[in-house]
């Protein structure tokens, strides 16, 4: 007669269990520390973009005596000099030829930018658009506008805002709408989107 011997497998110890848990500890401290980077370097991006695109008009500007887009009658003027209109010196929300000369003559015609220039770190291309709404975005400026309303990481706008301007979400060079922060707001507790808008002219 044989005998049948049942053996149980032993369950984790506590030293495996907690070296499992200081792995699992680990690994979501390299994601949360990845992450952290990535939207930092958004911000270095968004701020390294507004200067470029800032140099681009005095550039443009440097060469030519006006504004890109002031004075344009139609969208894709073909040099700078079919834009013999009225030039006041920023780019008008009407005519709509101004906003969109503005950048066909940066991109497509002097190559002063390029469509990469234009892309946002959001996956949408900035507009730009005249303040008609005092005073949070004054009569006779300029501003980089996103399509449509909310569509900016609120962190990420707040911190690019502490970086290049004041901090404060309703005046500046940097005005948002959408989600209030402060000069003394832990950007990075925030969350939700925003409307951004970065001042260009004047």
């Amino acid at each position: 007669m044989s005998k049948t011997h049942s053996q149980s497998s032993p369950g984790f110890t506590l030293i495996e269990m907690a070296i499992v848990l200081v792995v699992i500890g680990l690994i979501l401290g390299m994601v949360y520390k990845g992450r952290a980077l990535v939207d930092g370097a958004k911000v270095k991006k968004m701020a390294a973009q507004y200067n470029i695109i800032i140099a681009g008009i005095n550039t443009f500007y440097d060469r030519y005596g006006f504004y890109p887009g002031d004075g344009c009658t139609t969208g894709t003027p073909n040099s700078p000099m079919d834009c013999n209109g009225d030039k006041n010196g920023y780019i008008d929300n009407t005519p709509w030829q101004e906003r969109t000369a503005f950048w066909h003559l940066l991109i497509n015609v002097t190559n002063i930018l390029s469509e990469a220039d234009r892309e946002s770190v959001f996956g949408q291309p900035w507009n730009i658009i005249a303040g008609n709404n005092p005073p949070a975005l004054p009569l006779q400026t300029d501003w980089l506008d996103l399509p449509g309303s909310n569509q900016a990481d609120v962190r990420i706008v707040c911190d690019l805002d502490r970086m290049i301007d004041d901090g404060e979400a309703d005046e500046g060079s940097v005005i948002t709408y959408g989600n209030p922060y402060d000069s003394n707001t832990d950007c990075w507790s925030l969350n939700g989107q925003v409307n951004v808008h970065l001042k260009v002219l004047p």
